[in-house]
């Protein structure tokens, strides 16, 4: 397939977990796909992936190769550029991009995930290694050092209560004050960890690592891991509005279990219709087979 077509049988745009396991699905299935993305993925900081099966403990930049590897053996195609917006009629779709121009297609996979509007206090080579906001992912790497909670109430005080098994020493900041004072941080007081109705101002890289953090009350906290709630996550809406898609409370395309969306040549997949605040990898991965899945059938039987 030549990366100069135009007209593809489905595009899928983003080429994460979820719109490369879409990709290699349908392309398995011999349908004529591309996928448009641009290069850096939002876990693209850290260092490894864990809790993904047969890749625990791999690089990204390594999984994402073996991944296009695989779909670019069954055919698909790949244009590494942004997707500036998107139209959909009822004879079909099309993508126009930053630099390559507009592709069409019978389908299209919205693949894109959130957009995370991080704290202008997170030093930019921390976020995805001492700073993250999943208490999955990375907290065992992190197992001994000093933990702090960061966020606005409940989902921060949760967060520190999943990470204090790992923690020398645990506080949370909220920025809510009832939060503060609530059930959740009783249970974290009791727990032998601080909490405090507080918010960061800035924070600097520690020699030797880790950072220190300065709150708005003058506190000044060592961290060795800082876990922040999924605030941090919002609705990639550019796409989504061009198409004029029909939007969950959360900003999110409305969907169904396969990822089908109001408009029925426009499926939307992975992290960008999260069914709880830990979506994980493989759950973005799984959501992209139900999303092929979904489209293979939709074109056979019309």
């Amino acid at each position: 397939m030549s990366h100069q077509d135009r007209s593809y049988e489905v595009v899928i745009v983003g080429a994460g977990a979820a719109g490369l396991s879409a990709a290699v699905m349908l392309g398995r299935s011999k349908r004529r796909v591309l996928v448009i993305s641009l290069r850096n993925r939002r876990n693209s900081p850290a260092d490894r992936v864990n809790n993904v099966p047969f890749a625990h403990g791999t690089a990204p930049a390594d999984v994402y190769a073996k991944m296009e590897s695989d779909a670019t053996a069954y055919g698909v195609g790949f244009v590494w550029d942004a997707a500036l917006t998107a139209r959909a009629t009822e004879g079909g779709v099309s993508v126009t991009t930053r630099d390559s121009g507009t592709f069409h297609g019978e389908r299209l996979v919205l693949a894109t995930g959130p957009r995370d509007e991080l704290p202008a206090w997170i030093p930019e080579e921390e976020w995805g290694r001492s700073v993250f906001d999943c208490p999955y992912c990375h907290t065992r790497e992190h197992d001994g050092a000093a933990f702090v909670a960061v966020g606005a109430g409940t989902e921060t005080l949760q967060h520190a209560l999943l990470c204090r098994q790992y923690a020398s020493s645990l506080t949370a900041l909220v920025s809510d004050a009832d939060s503060a004072r609530g059930d959740l941080a009783v249970r974290l007081l009791k727990a032998g960890a601080q909490v405090h109705a507080d918010t960061v101002v800035s924070a600097t890289t520690r020699d030797g690592g880790g950072l220190l953090l300065v709150t708005a009350a003058g506190r000044e906290l060592s961290a060795g891991a800082v876990v922040l709630d999924t605030a941090i996550q919002k609705p990639n809406t550019l796409l989504p509005s061009a198409l004029g898609l029909e939007l969950n409370p959360h900003g999110f395309p409305r969907t169904t279990l396969f990822g089908r969306t109001s408009h029925p040549r426009v499926y939307n997949t992975g992290k960008s219709n999260p069914s709880s605040p830990y979506f994980a990898w493989t759950g973005a991965a799984a959501s992209g087979l139900n999303a092929a899945r979904a489209v293979c059938e939709d074109i056979a039987f019309g």
